[in-house]
């Protein structure tokens, strides 16, 4: 693998991949993170729920031929629950676990998807008070769940997200704390409030002692990738996806590896003031980012990484990457207004940073060789949310 001299790209020198003789298998630490076993049958059990269908999986081949590869195969999660953003399923489902997980330790039998939202075992279930931090998505997702199966859900939003969702939090039917400062401030005061009040915090970034839920947050993002598998046989060689704490990226990258052999080529993408990973890369370990994640893609805007996904991100993704903030209008406008007959997709501006990479990555030669990309190769993208209220300007 030849680490181009770019500012923006870097190689993660852990990552052993099959294209170079060696392959870092999917081991015990990896599947600790993301356990691939009995997510397909998840994904039947998630279709009890009325608001559930499978979201579609793009053809972009105008674009493919524009950027000189074989395909681009766009996972839409815009339209996912009629939520807008992939993070519906992970908030879901830990609601989900931590629940039926209760009933189970109660009862010592398993319950079911149905059975909660019909509210059978009220006994165990009706005390527990949900919360999380968020910049807006996952904290919506965790008031749908909680909404889902009748319990009480507090939300804490940092200083920067827009009213537009906290709006969308608050009907479906969660309390709303907003924070004055940024995102890892509000994790702070949720955690602080949550012990003291006995709340049971459902967040998509983990600390030394909470990583269970966390772990069940990836899982139910999975599912997304699950659909893939069946939606796209050949499946991808290459695979851009944006980081924030990184529980997306894990999901996506730790799913597809424990599936495919060889499994592709993976790529994390971050805006430049919100670098956490890149900077994690560069060091071998967790680090902050370089910048104060002051950036436009408020899904994406995380000064730390999760420290459970290291295993899967920091051993295993392949190269690191960032996109600058005036890339993020162009992208969405590019996906909103396509090439030829390629379909439209509604996205937002964590959700259209995939494409951005791919784009920067495209644009540049020495980088598209390093990242073995060509004719051959088949691009997975993840659009993770829609305009969710963000004009596009």
């Amino acid at each position: 693998m030849t680490t181009p001299s770019l500012p923006w790209l870097a190689a993660n020198p852990r990552a052993r991949h099959p294209s170079s003789g060696h392959n870092l298998p999917f081991g015990r630490d990896q599947q600790f993170v993301v356990n691939p076993n009995g997510v397909p049958e998840l994904l039947e059990e998630l279709g009890q729920c009325p608001a559930h269908k499978v979201t579609p999986l793009h053809a972009l081949p105008a674009l493919a031929g524009r950027l000189g590869v074989g395909e681009i195969r766009v996972k839409d999660e815009s339209q996912r629950f009629g939520f807008g953003a992939f993070k519906a399923l992970g908030g879901v489902l830990a609601v989900y676990s931590v629940l039926s997980s209760a009933v189970g330790d109660a009862y010592h039998s398993s319950t079911t998807f149905a059975a909660l939202m019909k509210r059978e075992h009220p006994e165990i279930t009706s005390g527990y008070v949900f919360t999380t931090a968020s910049s807006g998505n996952h904290g919506r997702s965790v008031a749908a769940g909680a909404k889902l199966f009748g319990n009480r859900c507090v939300i804490f939003l940092p200083k920067f997200t827009s009213a537009d969702k906290e709006a969308a939090i608050r009907a479906r039917g969660a309390e709303v704390i907003r924070v004055d400062g940024d995102y890892d401030t509000a994790v702070a005061e949720c955690r602080r409030q949550a012990e003291a009040n006995r709340w049971t915090i459902i967040s998509d970034t983990s600390w030394e002692g909470y990583e269970q839920i966390p772990r069940s947050v990836m899982r139910g993002y999975t599912v997304l990738v699950e659909e893939i598998i069946q939606q796209w046989p050949p499946g991808p060689t290459h695979v851009f996806v944006q980081a924030g704490v990184g529980g997306l990226a894990a999901a996506v990258f730790g799913y597809l590896w424990a599936r495919y052999e060889p499994r592709p080529v993976f790529i994390v993408v971050e805006p430049e003031s919100a670098d956490c990973w890149f900077q994690s890369n560069l060091l071998g370990k967790p680090a902050l980012a370089s910048g104060n994640a002051d950036t436009v893609m408020g899904g994406l805007a995380c000064r730390e990484i999760s420290p459970v996904t290291w295993p899967v991100i920091g051993l295993g993704a392949d190269w690191f990457m960032t996109i600058a903030e005036d890339q993020v209008v162009p992208t969405r406008r590019l996906f909103a207004g396509p090439l030829k007959s390629d379909p439209a997709i509604t996205s937002g501006p964590s959700g259209c940073a995939g494409l951005a990479g791919l784009m920067r990555v495209c644009a540049d030669q020495t980088a598209f060789k390093a990242l073995g990309l060509g004719a051959s190769s088949r691009v997975l993208l993840i659009n993770s949310e829609g305009d969710l209220g963000e004009p596009l300007a």
